[in-house]
């Protein structure tokens, strides 16, 4: 390694948790009934693709990467001119082990919740980045269990 850095090369990155682990997506039936599915997996799927983990083939994986959105009907925040309409909109990249039996509200054994406050909750964009950073997040810092929040205000565009 020593030899590595004098010469300027890359040592390889720290072997993650996940690393190695085969995969499945599942999608809620009212996500893909909805079509809200074409939105959620593109990017969710692009970065499962730039992690180090592979997907399954066949019956049967290490473990399971499922998606939970949640949006309100927004409320007025600030006052004055300053005062608008404010919609909050949630993204949970959950990462459970393949035995766990997810329950009907999705919520899994471990996840990564961006959460962002937008005028518009229907932005693409923002959807991407929102499932983007969750899933990206979720894949970094996986642990066996909980959900944790991670702030998506960089995703907001105006």
């Amino acid at each position: 390694m020593a030899i590595a850095a004098t010469c300027g090369l890359a040592t390889p990155a720290q072997a993650g948790p996940l690393d190695g682990k085969s995969y499945i997506v599942e999608i809620s039936s009212s996500q893909s009934s909805s079509g809200y599915a074409e939105y959620l997996l593109p990017p969710l799927l692009a970065e499962l693709a730039r992690s180090r983990m592979r997907p399954a083939k066949g019956p049967g994986a290490d473990v399971v990467v499922n998606i939970v959105t949640e949006s309100d009907v927004g409320q007025w925040m600030g006052s004055g001119e300053d005062r608008e309409w404010i919609h909050t909109v949630q993204i949970t990249i959950g990462i459970s082990p393949e035995s766990y039996v997810i329950p009907l509200d999705g919520t899994p054994v471990f996840g990564i919740r961006a959460r962002l406050l937008t005028p518009n909750p229907d932005r693409e964009d923002e959807l991407n980045c929102l499932t983007r950073l969750a899933a990206r997040t979720a894949i970094r810092k996986y642990q066996p269990e909980g959900i944790f929040a991670t702030d998506g205000s960089s995703c907001l565009r105006r």
